[in-house]
């Protein structure tokens, strides 16, 4: 299972992010104290930290000829994410994102989508997902034809395949499309979701109702991102909760894309549910820590974990922190 990639299909974006002192009224100007570009799109920064935990990833998506397309290869170059399967649309623009983020972590993202909406069923090739061992949707990528005839497309192929198939649904997808992406919820084997979104596909307040809703659909886990409350996860033999850990957060933009490699790391490595759940907790929190994407791997991963484990803490989350410990430090 370990040499075969996780497939991540959705958008790439390069990141613009501006630290400012809020969010000005309109026809008023915000001055930044601090800016940095990175490569940006949840799949390209939940593949950088899967290939930092030492599993291999790669990402399929569209860019467009331009100067930002080459900012975007070198990137991933760096990053370990193996982009072969990129397409490259001539005479369009590479997505881009501007994203404001305030003192508090919080951060307002303008977007524009560019090329990553063009991708078409025919950029997809036949022997994609021969060493594939499962493959990650963005829930942005069933919004728009044809990016979205593609994601059914490739959908529809690791489900022929017998391929676990994951899906991070982010919020606006469930507040402008709910139907849509309740109908690829039976297609999962894992969700990974907020609070505001599962509300919005269940029409239940309380979580453990939403989780039992969810986990209706046939999936073998549901998570869902609580924010500073921390997260939940539901599977077949029941449900846990894990408090957000205790960091200095300066910028929230990439913390659900990390969550979610780790998450997945822990299903295709087989740990435990409340392991799985505290792997991909540390990775969100530790994210939070840094402007931009955040390639945080094994090492951070260790130094957090080992400091953690030295504090007052329960019995499960000693024993998820030992197994997780052991099984990075292997290289499992």
């Amino acid at each position: 299972m370990v040499g075969k990639s996780v497939l991540f299909f959705g958008d790439i974006n390069v990141d613009n992010v501006f630290l400012l002192p809020g969010i000005p009224e309109p026809g008023r100007d915000a001055y930044a104290s601090h800016t940095e570009m990175h490569l940006g799109g949840a799949v390209c920064n939940s593949a950088v930290v899967m290939h930092r935990l030492g599993q291999p990833a790669a990402v399929i998506a569209a860019v467009g000829d331009d100067l930002w397309s080459d900012f975007v290869f070198k990137k991933l170059r760096q990053g370990g994410v193996n982009g072969q399967s990129i397409v490259i649309k001539t005479g369009q623009k590479t997505g881009l994102i501007f994203i404001a983020v305030i003192p508090n972590g919080e951060r307002t993202m303008f977007s524009y989508r560019g090329a990553n909406l063009s991708i078409q069923p025919g950029d997809l090739s036949p022997d994609l997902l021969e060493e594939v061992s499962l493959v990650q949707f963005s829930g942005y990528a069933f919004l728009e034809s044809p990016q979205s005839d593609t994601a059914w497309h490739l959908l529809e192929m690791a489900s022929a395949s017998g391929i676990p198939i994951s899906m991070d649904t982010g919020l606006d997808p469930v507040v402008l499309q709910p139907e849509t992406i309740r109908k690829v919820l039976p297609h999962l084997s894992i969700l990974i979701t907020g609070d505001r979104e599962a509300e919005l596909l269940t029409g239940f307040s309380d979580f453990s109702d939403q989780l039992e809703g969810l986990m209706a659909y046939g999936l073998d886990q549901v998570a869902i991102k609580l924010g500073a409350r921390g997260a939940l996860l539901g599977w077949d033999q029941g449900s846990v909760q894990v408090n957000a850990y205790p960091v200095s957060v300066v910028d929230t933009t990439s913390a659900g894309d990390a969550f979610s490699a780790g998450l997945i790391y822990g299903y295709l490595h087989g740990f435990s549910p409340e392991a799985g759940l505290t792997l991909a907790n540390t990775l969100g929190g530790l994210a939070t820590t840094v402007y931009g994407a955040a390639w945080i791997g094994r090492p951070e991963v260790l130094a957090f974990l080992d400091e953690r484990r030295q504090s007052p803490i329960g019995d499960q989350e000693k024993t998820s922190i030992d197994q997780i410990m052991h099984r990075l430090a292997e290289g499992v």
